[in-house]
Order: C-alpha cells, then structure tokens, then sequence
C-alpha cells in the first residue's frame, strides 16, 4: 500500500509526499527486521535458560554421585583394612569376615560425567550468558578435562582378578546376593552403594576352604594392599570433585539468574 502510494506520489511529483511516504517505507523495513531480530534473540535466550538450568541439572547430579561414590571407596577401603588384618594375623578376625572382605575389597564402579549439555551450550554460544568472568572460568575449568579419564578414578588394579580368580564362584555369587552394590534412585539417576557389613549363609567348610586358597595365593597380601591405596586414593579424588563442585553449582546459578 505504501509503494503504491509512493508511486502515486512520483507521478504527480508530490515531493513533500513522496519523502513521507519514502520515510514510512524505511522505518516499516526496519521494524520488521528488528521485531524479526527480537523474536529470534527472544527463542535464543529461551533456549539458553532451558540449557542451563539442564546443566544446573547435570552438575547436582553428578555432585550427588560423586558423593555416593566417595563413600563406595571409603567402604572398600574398610573392607580392605579388615581383609590385610586377617592375612597379617591369621585368626583375629572369622573366616567368614576374612573371605567377605577380601572380595568386597575388590569391588568396583565406573566414573561417569555427563558432558553433553555442557558441550552443546558452548557450540550454541550460551555460554556467552554467563557475564561473570570467575563464573565462566570455574565452568571451563571443570568441563576442559574429562576427570573421569585420570588414574586417580579410572584405574582397575590386578587385585581384582586374583581374588575373584581364588575363591569360589559359589561364595562369590552368595557374596554378591546379600553384600553387592545397593542401588537407590534419585530423580532419574541411578545410585549406587555398599554395605558395610556383609554376612553370607554358606556352610563353615566352604568358607575354610575359600580362607585357605587366599592364605595360599602368595601375591594376593601385596596386591590388597596397592587396592588399599588405590581405593584411598578414589575416595579423596571423589572428595576433592564434590568440593569442586559446590561453588561452581552455586556460581552457575547466579550467573543465569
């Protein structure tokens, strides 16, 4: 209508109407980019929200794992304490508890971080939304080495092998029935844990015997004492990610309000 209009006014050589009608036409383009800018910035920050309040999400999440997996290692440590004690003086502890604890010394989770939604605001440019420069820093800090992948939390010491390759499958089986990992369910996320004690309904002769054959592996005392360590080791590098996490958790969360 205003080309029209516009055109009209050429042909009668009104300029006074033509430079209003010229001027309509260029504030109209305008307005229209800009509401189209708008509603595309408006789509882009709803996206962003959504993306970081997943993160938010991911990062209590895993605060929550690393927590139960802190004190996985801290329970097989225990059992590993308790299972070197009866190598070192045959007797002061029951076979039963020796045999458990040897095995759920050996016991074992996966480290898992999720870095998806992580890695999806950064090829988004969300991560532009976090003004605080410390706040940005902290999350890049985090996210630029998978920790999941060091030693400290990846490794599966040989101590596993042999003595799950000692005792009998049938203790084994009985061991993992009454003492294996505990799950436990929070939000959509699977837990898991350790008892801290374990007792199994085996007969006494089976128990003796699954004794001896650790008694008489010669490299199982060593080896439970570098699981010893390892595990140590799991449980303070788990610590030191939960602590990691509590700031960050807590500046992500200022930082997109």
């Amino acid at each position: 209508m205003i080309l029209r209009r516009l055109s009209q006014s050429l042909k009668e050589q009104n300029w006074t109407a033509i430079v209003i009608e010229f001027v309509l036409l260029v504030v109209g383009v305008f307005l229209g980019i800009q509401v189209s800018n708008w509603n595309a910035e408006r789509v882009e920050q709803k996206r962003a929200i959504e993306l970081f309040a997943r993160l938010i999400d991911d990062l209590e999440s895993e605060k929550i794992n690393v927590g139960y997996l802190q004190s996985y290692y801290e329970t097989t440590s225990a059992y590993a304490k308790v299972a070197i004690r009866g190598f070192e003086a045959p007797g002061s502890i029951d076979s039963e508890t020796f045999v458990t604890s040897a095995y759920q010394a050996s016991q074992w989770q996966e480290a898992i971080s999720s870095r998806s939604t992580f890695e999806e605001i950064v090829a988004t440019g969300a991560v532009d939304l976090v003004r605080n420069e410390k706040t940005r820093e902290l999350l890049i800090g985090y996210y630029e080495y998978d920790w999941t992948k060091g030693l400290g939390f990846a490794s599966r010491p040989h101590y596993r092998e042999l003595v799950r390759g000692a005792i009998p499958y049938g203790i084994q089986e009985a061991i993992k029935a009454s003492c294996g990992d505990q799950p436990a369910t929070i939000g959509r996320t699977v837990f898991y844990s350790l008892p801290k004690q374990c007792d199994i309904d085996v007969p006494a002769a089976d128990i003796e015997k699954a004794a001896a054959a650790l008694r008489s592996e010669p490299s199982l005392e060593q080896a439970l004492r570098y699981q010893l360590s390892e595990n140590d080791t799991k449980a303070f590098n788990y610590a030191a990610t939960g602590k990691q996490l509590v700031p960050l958790i807590a500046a992500v969360k200022r930082g997109v309000q």
